[in-house]
């Protein structure tokens, strides 16, 4: 029998609930449209990064089923509301447990995440087949999935190995997954099997290459050619002061992965802020470098 587990986890600031009800599009979307203060008194408004580092308005069940582990809204289903998909590719003998935070983190904001009970991730085989597993559930009458899934809407995110993998997920998916972000891809030269080499040449869904700007695993010149070498939509920026691996929640890379999950498979014009236009969010970002944006 599969085991679950429900985290309670409560909204931690009221633009949080701004950003998720999806019809918020103005630039002011962590401020309340009437505040309430004294003359003494500031209103914050939280960049965008900020806001989606926050948690989400959804409780989240964490359940383990043969090959997968999954994190999911609580409430899927009761709600009639369909959930992208996020499937997740654990770096070089990581298991799930290293990104466990991260990963409950990115349900509260609506995701339907998986994760392969595997730590050799980089042919994408893994990552692809935890995506097929979820949208097979859709049309399962006996899972909870049952017409909850988003099917239209599905990203590969994975970190160092897993990161490789993911991309691997995204070209060999006959467009299965539609959005790829990464987690300090490694340099070329890292690939061990040649079935771990990728081509970002094949991506045409957009890609977010995030990278420790500390990390000797993927340093700026190699990641910068990823970027340059792919076709679609892309983002890249290394954070500053992060080598290539950290804490379970995700850090300071979290803030901007939900975001870019947010925007590219839910739509979320406030997350479309942090990446769309001269004037984006992670363009100016003091704690990022070597930051770029393409055909968003």
């Amino acid at each position: 029998m599969p085991s679950r587990t429900t985290y309670s986890i409560a909204v931690v600031t009221a633009s949080c609930v701004l950003a998720l009800s999806g019809a918020v599009t103005h630039a002011t979307a962590g401020v309340p449209a009437t505040p309430d203060v004294s003359a003494t008194e500031t209103v914050v408004q939280q960049s965008v990064s900020e806001i989606f580092a926050n948690t989400g308005s959804h409780e989240v069940t964490e359940e383990s089923v043969t090959g997968y582990q999954l994190f999911y809204p609580t409430d899927i289903a009761t709600v009639e509301e369909r959930h992208p998909v996020v499937t997740f590719g654990n770096g070089s003998y990581a298991t799930y447990e290293e990104y466990e935070a991260l990963l409950q983190h990115l349900a509260s904001w609506g995701f339907v995440v998986v994760v392969a009970d595997s730590s050799v991730t980089g042919d994408g085989t893994e990552i692809l087949g935890a995506a097929q597993y979820v949208v097979d559930q859709d049309t399962n009458a006996e899972s909870i999935f049952h017409q909850r899934i988003d099917t239209d809407n599905i990203a590969s995110v994975g970190h160092s190995q897993g990161a490789g993998g993911a991309i691997n997920a995204a070209t060999q998916s006959a467009n299965l997954i539609t959005a790829t972000a990464v987690l300090d891809l490694p340099d070329p030269w890292w690939a061990s099997r040649p079935v771990d080499v990728i081509d970002v040449a094949q991506l045409t869904g957009p890609t977010f290459f995030m990278t420790g700007a500390d990390d000797p695993v993927s340093t700026a010149d190699p990641q910068a050619e990823y970027f340059d070498k792919t076709t679609g939509p892309a983002v890249r920026g290394r954070l500053l002061g992060v080598s290539h691996n950290w804490a379970a929640d995700g850090e300071g890379f979290r803030g901007y992965l939900t975001a870019w999950l947010r925007f590219t498979l839910s739509g979320d014009q406030t997350a479309a802020q942090a990446f769309v236009g001269d004037s984006a969010e992670i363009l100016t970002d003091s704690h990022w470098d070597r930051q770029a944006v393409k055909g968003l």
